[in-house]
C-alpha cells in the first residue's frame, strides 16, 4: 500500500535528475512520481529508468506539482525540486513530523553547492552558506527546502496556486495561517544554479519579491523580473 509519494516537477533536468532520484530511494509503500512539463531532452527515460512513476502536466511548476500530487493516492505527499536531494533519514524524519497533528507543513534545512560537476566551494564561496541561513530562520520555506504535508491538508488548501512564481511562497504562507511549520533537523543539498550568473542580483529578487508579492506584485510580473524560475 502507498503510504508517501514524492513529486517532483521537471523540466530539461537530465543533468540532475538521477542524483535527486538516487536520494529519494526506493521502500514499501514509496512512490516517486515526476510530474513532467515538456523536457526535450532525456528527463523523462532518466525518470522511468530509475522507477518513477512519469506524468506529464501543463508547463509552471504549480501546474505540475498538482499534477503530480493528483497522479498518486498516497495520503502523504512531498515536493522536492529536481536540483535537491533528500538527506539520510528524511523519511522517518517526515512521518515523525506529519504524525503530529500541529505540523501542517514540514520542510528541511538547506545545504547549497555548485552545480558545475566536481566543483567543491573555497574560501570564497562563502556566499552558498549565506544562501542556507534563511532556512534556519522562522521565515516562510521555499519549495528547494523540499514540502511535506498531508493529502487533507493540500487538498482543503487547494493545492498549489497555479501562477507562474511564487507558487511555494503562497501555499507556505497559506499553511502557516492553518498551523505549525515544522523544519526538520536535516540539511536538503541544493545547487546554487539560480544564484551563479549574477549572485548578487539573484538574491537582491529572492530577498524582495515575498514583500513584492504581498504588497500586491503581480505573480506575473515578478516572473518576468525573475527570469527563467529555475
Amino acid at each position: 500500500m502507498i503510504d508517501l509519494a514524492v513529486v517532483i516537477p521537471t523540466l530539461d533536468e537530465e543533468r540532475v535528475l538521477a542524483r535527486c532520484l538516487a536520494a529519494v530511494g526506493r521502500g514499501a509503500g514509496l512512490e516517486v512520481v515526476v510530474a513532467d512539463g515538456g523536457s526535450r531532452d532525456a528527463t523523462r527515460e532518466v525518470a522511468a529508468r530509475a522507477g518513477a512513476r512519469v506524468v506529464m502536466a501543463p508547463r509552471g511548476r504549480g501546474p505540475q506539482l498538482n499534477a503530480g500530487a493528483s497522479a498518486t493516492t498516497a495520503p502523504l505527499l512531498l515536493f522536492v525540486h529536481a536540483d535537491c536531494e533528500l538527506p539520510s533519514g528524511w523519511r522517518a524524519a517526515l512521518r515523525r513530523a506529519l504524525d503530529d497533528p500541529r505540523t501542517v507543513l514540514a520542510c528541511f534545512r538547506l545545504h547549497t553547492v555548485h552545480s558545475g560537476e566536481g566543483r567543491r566551494p573555497g574560501p570564497r564561496d562563502l556566499w552558498l552558506r549565506g544562501l542556507d541561513l534563511r532556512s534556519f530562520l522562522p521565515l516562510l520555506p521555499y519549495g528547494d527546502q523540499g514540502f511535506g504535508v498531508r493529502r487533507e491538508i493540500f487538498e482543503d488548501l487547494g493545492g498549489f496556486p497555479e501562477i507562474p512564481l511564487m507558487e511555494d511562497f503562497a501555499f507556505a504562507r497559506a499553511c502557516r495561517r492553518r498551523g505549525r511549520i515544522r523544519r526538520l533537523p536535516l540539511a536538503m543539498r541544493t545547487t546554487a544554479r539560480r544564484f551563479e550568473g549574477a549572485p548578487l542580483a539573484a538574491r537582491l529578487k529572492t530577498l524582495s519579491f515575498p514583500w513584492l508579492f504581498r504588497l500586491g506584485v503581480s505573480p506575473h510580473t515578478l516572473a518576468r523580473w525573475y527570469g527563467v524560475a529555475r
